[in-house]
């Protein structure tokens, strides 16, 4: 993500209103007849990075007769989604779009849509490939797990201890960052660094905040907090910033710019990351209409285009993956050139 795509991600802006646990995003043009109903199924509600990805689908569903209800569960549980993915399909949607809390927990149910004709995409995380027809993910997970451990050095001069803030257990997107990171230290890489502990804020502020606390309370001589997680990072930040270790304990990790900009500009955080969560909301959307309307057959090596996004030219990799884009690094140089 870079400047140039500051306009694919209108999430603040954008006119959500929620309702319980739905809300719904007409897409179509007032003269347009609606031809494709799809539900996008978040990890849960209230959380400012799947808005991004609800922006992307907003965005690119406006010139694709497409018709977008958006529908989660209060918290991010292994199982919470699996009832409106069953009311997706009572409802006889042409697509259903998901970012799954677990990678196994949803298939079964995911496996029925898919015999029903409907089409299903993970989005930001994946299943088990046979249980979607294509995933389509924000970066190369294989190596975002080597790229928090070295983010967390950047900030700490290379040494000293720190802990991981992830979202929940099963997540499978932070899952599988968390299980390159052991690997990449395993293997020897940054070897100043002492990885303390793992823990989990289920992708809810006040757990994340307590968790914070509490590494903060059990560990001394912690020197950063990575938080790979919008929900997490921020309150990781909000407690530092009003802690007499400010300064003194660094937290990075995933988070949006508007988020995090007070966090920055105060001095309690030097630098963090993320991605254009918006872009993968609109690969997602113009990737319904491509396999519906044009019979594409996902799979490894097959292209399709998506006119004035990104690249232009989408290519599947390995089960049908599809990769949006690198992170992006936010510093104090940089942060007001970024909204969302």
């Amino acid at each position: 993500m870079n400047k140039k795509h500051k306009a694919l991600v209108p999430v603040l802006g954008m006119s959500l209103i929620l309702t319980g646990v739905s809300a719904s995003i007409m897409a179509t043009s007032a003269s347009a007849a609606t031809k494709y109903k799809v539900t996008y199924i978040p990890k849960n509600l209230g959380n400012p990075y799947f808005d991004a990805i609800v922006g992307g689908f907003k965005k690119a569903g406006k010139g694709l007769n497409m018709t977008v209800k958006v529908v989660a569960p209060a918290q991010a549980g292994a199982t919470d989604q699996i009832p409106f993915i069953e009311a997706a399909i009572q409802q006889k949607v042409d697509a259903i779009a998901i970012s799954p809390n677990d990678a196994n927990a949803l298939c079964p149910t995911l496996k029925r849509a898919m015999k029903l004709g409907i089409v299903v995409l993970t989005v930001n995380g994946d299943t088990t490939a046979s249980c979607r027809h294509a995933s389509i993910t924000p970066v190369d997970f294989s190596v975002l797990g080597k790229y928090l451990v070295d983010q967390t050095a950047s900030v700490i001069d290379g040494k000293g201890d720190w802990a991981f803030l992830s979202a929940t257990s099963t997540a499978p997107d932070q899952n599988a960052w968390l299980a390159g990171a052991k690997t990449y230290i395993d293997g020897g890489g940054q070897p100043g660094l002492k990885l303390v502990d793992t823990v989990y804020g289920d992708d809810a502020p006040e757990k994340s905040a307590t968790e914070a606390q509490a590494l903060l309370a059990k560990y001394p001589n912690l020197k950063a907090i990575n938080a790979p997680t919008t929900v997490g990072i921020a309150a990781a930040a909000q407690v530092l910033s009003t802690s007499p270790l400010k300064g003194k304990v660094q937290v990075t990790g995933l988070g949006t710019p508007n988020q995090m900009r007070q966090y920055v500009k105060d001095g309690t955080v030097k630098s963090f990351s993320l991605w254009d969560p918006g872009l993968q909301g609109q690969i997602a959307a113009n990737l319904i209409v491509s396999i519906k309307a044009k019979n594409l057959k996902p799979k490894a090596g097959v292209s399709f285009s998506i006119k004035g996004v990104g690249p232009g030219t989408w290519k599947m990799g390995k089960d049908a993956g599809i990769i949006a884009g690198p992170p992006q690094e936010f510093t104090s140089a940089n942060i007001d050139k970024f909204n969302f």
